[in-house]
């Protein structure tokens, strides 16, 4: 019983803290547009998850998400581009879903570049009123 209750103290002191993800989109389009490296509204063609992660050695959350380009507000241009998200409660991820269309900001990490949901990146059905912004945005001199 006593080996028992010390395993149980010894799992309890070393389970890592778990922490949320505490971020919020940007207030405005605007806002949005200005700090992304790329803005684009996109088709997802194929989502695949490292090896290490798939066989269960490691547990990153990264997903590499590739997208089929429908329309380019900002960005190189391209047709085709994969960005990397990260699903684990504190990266802020976005859980995206193999062939719907989405808005997406563009953020540049150090190694990557990425999307979540501090971007502002949402399914595009939710953001027409977004996208036409955008257009106003790319329409204005000086923006």
């Amino acid at each position: 019983m006593v080996l028992v209750l010390a395993a149980l103290v010894f799992c309890i002191l070393q389970t890592a803290k778990a922490q949320a993800c505490s971020c919020s989109a940007p207030a405005t389009t605007a806002k949005a547009f200005k700090r992304a490296v790329a803005v684009f509204r996109g088709k997802v063609v194929k989502i695949s998850i490292p090896s290490l992660d798939r066989i269960g050695l490691t547990r990153t959350g990264a997903q590499r998400v590739k997208f089929e380009i429908i329309k380019q507000w900002k960005g190189e241009p391209s047709d085709i581009t994969v960005l990397v998200t990260q699903l684990t409660s504190e990266e802020c991820g976005f859980n995206f879903e193999d062939q719907k269309e989405y808005l997406v900001y563009v953020v540049a990490e150090p190694k990557q570049i990425q999307t979540g949901i501090c971007t502002g990146t949402k399914n595009a059905a939710d953001a027409e009123q977004e996208m036409l912004e955008l257009d106003r945005l790319m329409s204005t001199p000086n923006r």
